[in-house]
């Protein structure tokens, strides 16, 4: 159903449960379904020598901190890389490629290239899945959460907690698991959902249906299933809709929509016998 092929080994590896996937191979390689000429392993090339610009900054053993603030100095100072405020919606923000190209994105893009560069400088950060806004933590001594998209801000818990606080508007605390590391999956998921409400709301059904697919097959929620088998009705595929709704109906028989997605289901697979 998902491209996981020869052209997504590490999309492959996040759906087999590996711990530790190239985060940003994957990003790039969900790029590519959009940009078919992209060589990965060029761009990742092109995070080695912003690592490689970092690291001559670093003396031998700095504390994990002080590489940070090395980090924070060539991205976002020197290089000008940024959070785009101004056009938020913008699909090029959730591909790496663009984000490199163009020195700017939203708070997982820009969290993927932070933590790929912290990771070749010896910096080990956990990706956060907290509500409104993607983070970064560092957990030495007392933990510190990075917030790539505002320059690499470095938070300590409570200041995090405003500031997700802020952006929800929800001033109650904020519970402990929101701001836990995520498993690759969660963050990948995150990557799909983003891009896949920017297609929906630009009623980009074609762009929609190829992020769909991806999610469906990585995402632990059956909803994504039965939104892909609603895409692909939506794009005259009801071949393809059979089995993501007969999936969605068989993990969630009593839902609220069952009904409705049983007749979509009869419709799609009348269509289908109507061509043999």
């Amino acid at each position: 159903m998902q491209p996981t092929g020869p052209s997504s080994p590490e999309f492959g590896r996040v759906m087999a449960g590996d711990p530790r996937p190239d985060l940003a191979r994957v990003a790039l390689e969900i790029a590519s379904d959009f940009y078919p000429d992209l060589d990965v392993d060029a761009q990742l090339a092109r995070i080695d020598e912003l690592a490689a610009r970092v690291r001559g900054r670093c003396r031998e053993g700095s504390h994990p901190l002080r590489v940070l603030g090395q980090l924070n100095w060539v991205l976002f100072i020197e290089d000008g890389f940024a959070g785009n405020a101004e056009d938020y919606f913008d699909p090029r923000n959730s591909f790496l490629n663009e984000v490199l190209d163009r020195k700017t994105g939203i708070p997982i893009s820009l969290s993927i290239l932070y933590r790929a560069l912290a990771e070749r400088l010896g910096v080990d950060l956990s990706p956060v899945n907290s509500p409104a806004h993607f983070l970064l933590r560092l957990d030495e001594e007392q933990t510190t959460f990075i917030d790539a998209f505002h320059c690499g801000d470095l938070l300590d818990l409570d200041a995090c907690r405003r500031r997700i606080a802020k952006l929800t508007g929800r001033p109650g605390p904020i519970p402990d698991e929101k701001l836990a590391p995520s498993k690759p999956r969660t963050v990948v998921a995150r990557m799909l959902r983003n891009l896949k409400a920017v297609y929906v709301g630009r009623e980009d059904f074609d762009s929609a249906y190829v992020v769909q697919r991806r999610l469906a097959a990585v995402a632990e929620d059956p909803l994504e299933r039965r939104d892909l088998g609603m895409l692909c009705l939506q794009l005259d595929r009801p071949g393809e809709a059979i089995d993501p709704l007969a999936a969605y109906l068989k993990s969630r028989p009593e839902a609220a929509d069952a009904e409705a997605v049983q007749a979509l289901l009869s419709g799609a697979r009348s269509m289908v016998a109507q061509w043999n």
